[in-house]
């Protein structure tokens, strides 16, 4: 039930021009102001004296990689004492859909200028690594690869791609390889008007495709008047593979995965991980993608060993993070491997993938089903639709839709259960857990012709579908006692549509 790629914390409450942590200190402070309070103050001036100063440093030795640790030190402090809140954009941006963010865009699909369609997969490898890059700016909101992939090879009026979206800026680009070099051009394009206002044409070692992607992100950065966080927005070059060969098993692992929609599929992906990996032991990428695939085995019901199979996905992603820098789709893929047995565990993983790259629809789609598992049904709805917001054409919108369905279902609203459900039907009308669903809101509700017909489908894509076999995967699902109420109370729904028990 998760795809295999919002914190409901409430956000903290920004300082206000009344608030005595924004009082500048003064020379007549009441004498009779206790000393602790003084000194408090003090300390506060000093450090944000301390910040400025650090803050002005970095600004003049820009790329100088002795700065960096310092850049990122400071980072650290500002984002827990000035920008306390990163997903902020994100929740305004689903609070009010018809204004774009100033910082909102898409990474359309880069051209493959070769005449060879076997090398599609390296260009959509840069476009997914830029798409990741890009994400990771503060204040960015940055739609998902699954939507922008819908345009792939279309021609497309940028006007109106603005509208659809509800974005202000296109990043489109060509890929051209000649044996090992690679030339990528790049241009920014302005939706409202449909002026590109930057390009740029970077040449390149495709040995080296990582310090060529991190030369358009950081110009691309620029162009926006926006000072790209280096230490977050990616992973350490070192971590990086060195061997083009490795690199391509694993880039066509990544293209296989994307558009993977059976056990065979994902066979093949998998396939392309693990020749990465044996070229490559110490590829991260490939480690990440193998264990995106065992992860997929198992939530669909494909794996032969679900105990061996989540050891050994957990495993690889364990190596990842304790050797990379922070990896958003890495904590995501350790959530999906979690998420069904362990759903607290899961939503951790989501929201460290979420500090990292607070753009990632998979990871927001991904928390909603972890909440519902953990009991928390009502919290489900925003991370579902800032996912949807995020990525609305995605090739997985109908899983969120679906956990939307499943949300209200779990909180008795069945009018709104069968409306999202319906939605997710249309999307993808092989998915079985959406008729599911539906008969049991059907049933529950008295609306047994309904009932009837949505079995029907049920029937045509589950032909084995009992009662006892619902409850048996379900309720493994977590041990929550409001969790397993619920799905009780769908069960109920199910005998009454009809299904048979066993």
């Amino acid at each position: 039930m998760t795809d295999s790629e919002v914190s409901s914390d409430r956000p903290n409450k920004p300082a206000s021009d009344s608030d005595p942590l924004n009082k500048t200190p003064s020379d007549d402070e009441p004498p009779d102001q206790p000393a602790s309070t003084r000194n408090f103050k003090s300390r506060f001036r000093v450090r944000l004296q301390l910040i400025g100063g650090a803050l002005a440093s970095i600004a003049a030795i820009g790329a100088i990689a002795g700065g960096l640790v310092g850049y990122w030190t400071v980072w650290k402090t500002l984002r827990t004492d000035v920008f306390p809140d990163k997903q902020q954009t994100q929740r305004e941006a689903t609070a009010r859909p018809n204004i774009a963010p100033r910082l909102s865009l898409v990474v359309l699909p880069f051209a493959n200028l070769n005449n060879d369609p076997e090398q599609d997969y390296f260009a959509d490898g840069i476009t997914t690594d830029l798409t990741t890059d890009l994400a990771q700016m503060p204040g960015a909101f940055v739609i998902g690869r699954g939507t922008a992939f819908t345009y792939k090879n279309k021609q497309i009026d940028f006007k109106a791609l603005g509208k659809d979206l509800g974005i202000r800026w296109a990043v489109q680009g060509a890929v051209r390889r000649n044996g090992d070099q690679v030339r990528v051009n790049v241009s920014l394009t302005d939706l409202p008007s449909g002026r590109d206002i930057w390009s740029d044409r970077f040449d390149g070692d495709r040995t080296n495709v990582a310090a060529l992607q991190d030369r358009i992100t950081a110009r691309l950065a620029r162009s926006l008047n926006i000072e790209l966080i280096q230490a977050e927005s990616r992973r350490s070059e070192a971590d990086r593979s060195r061997n083009p060969d490795a690199m391509d098993f694993s880039m066509r692992g990544w293209a296989k995965f994307y558009e993977a929609r059976s056990k065979t599929e994902n066979a093949q992906a998998k396939d392309s991980f693990d020749s990465a990996l044996r070229l490559d032991p110490d590829n991260v990428e490939a480690m990440v993608g193998k264990a995106q695939c065992l992860a997929a085995d198992v939530n669909n019901g494909w794996s032969a060993s679900v105990v061996e199979d989540k050891k050994q996905a957990i495993d690889l992603i364990d190596r990842v993070l304790s050797k990379s820098s922070p990896s958003a789709r890495a904590h995501a893929v350790k959530g999906n491997i979690l998420v069904f047995g362990y759903p607290e565990e899961a939503l951790a993983e989501y929201d460290a993938a979420l500090e990292i790259d607070p753009n990632y629809p998979t990871a927001h789609g991904s928390k909603a089903i972890a909440l519902i598992v953990s009991g928390r049904a009502r919290e489900a709805f925003s991370p579902a639709q800032l996912a949807l917001r995020l990525s609305p054409r995605d090739p997985v919108a109908f899983l969120w839709r679906f956990w939307l369905c499943h949300a209200h279902l779990h909180l008795h609203e069945y009018g709104e259960a069968i409306e999202e459900c319906r939605r997710a039907v249309n999307l993808n009308n092989l998915y079985a857990y959406a008729y599911i669903d539906l008969v049991s809101a059907y049933g529950t509700t008295g609306q047994l012709e309904q009932a009837r017909q949505a079995l029907a489908e049920l029937n045509k894509v589950r032909p084995n579908f009992t009662v006892q076999a619902y409850g048996q995967l379900v309720y493994a699902f977590s041990t929550n006692p409001q969790f397993r109420r619920e799905i009780d109370d769908i069960v109920d729904g199910l005998r009454k549509g009809g299904v048979r028990e066993q």
